[in-house]
């Protein structure tokens, strides 16, 4: 299963989810730098919705490749991290009544598509891990058979005299 047409569906899917999420971020946020809003942690977003926005114009076209194996799980593990803490700031500056009513519908949307972004990098995550795994093992499976033969006589047979004549 972790390696089929379904692994890989289920990839090609979350990988849209994730470029989507990314485009909306990267938008809204550029709308706040261009309109004033300053500092590091809308700039961090804006970063993280670009580099993200970056590799995955990519990554659309990896699953549907036959021989993709999870090469991607470094990545994923790395932007998960990086899109929980944007979660987590963004949930602490602009939840409750932290931002201005102008913003506030802006700000929860950037919020919600950290939300659907960091779900959708943690699965891929974890699908890659397993394709990565079952890859691996199936590799190592194979390099163990490579080494035996094809069939085995049974034991106590042999195709020759022992003695080395033939009749």
């Amino acid at each position: 299963f972790f390696s089929g047409r379904i692994a890989r569906a289920i990839l090609g899917l979350n990988n849209f989810v994730i470029l989507a999420s990314s485009v909306i971020i990267t938008a809204i946020m550029a709308y706040f730098v261009a309109r004033g809003l300053r500092g590091t942690i809308p700039i961090y977003l804006l970063v993280i919705g670009v580099i993200t926005l970056f590799f995955y114009l990519f990554a659309m076209v990896l699953p549907v490749l036959k021989s993709y194996r999870g090469y991607m799980l470094p990545l994923n593990l790395a932007l998960t991290y990086l899109w929980l803490t944007g979660l987590i700031f963004t949930s602490l500056y602009w939840s409750m009544d932290r931002c201005q009513p102008l913003w506030c519908g802006r700000k929860h949307a950037v919020q919600a598509f950290y939300i659907i972004g960091f779900v959708f990098l943690l699965a891929n995550t974890i699908l890659e891990a397993m394709m990565w795994a079952t890859h691996r093992r199936n590799r190592v499976a194979g390099d163990r058979e490579k080494n035996q033969p094809l069939t085995a006589a049974p034991a106590g047979t042999t195709t020759a005299p022992a003695n080395g004549h033939h009749g």
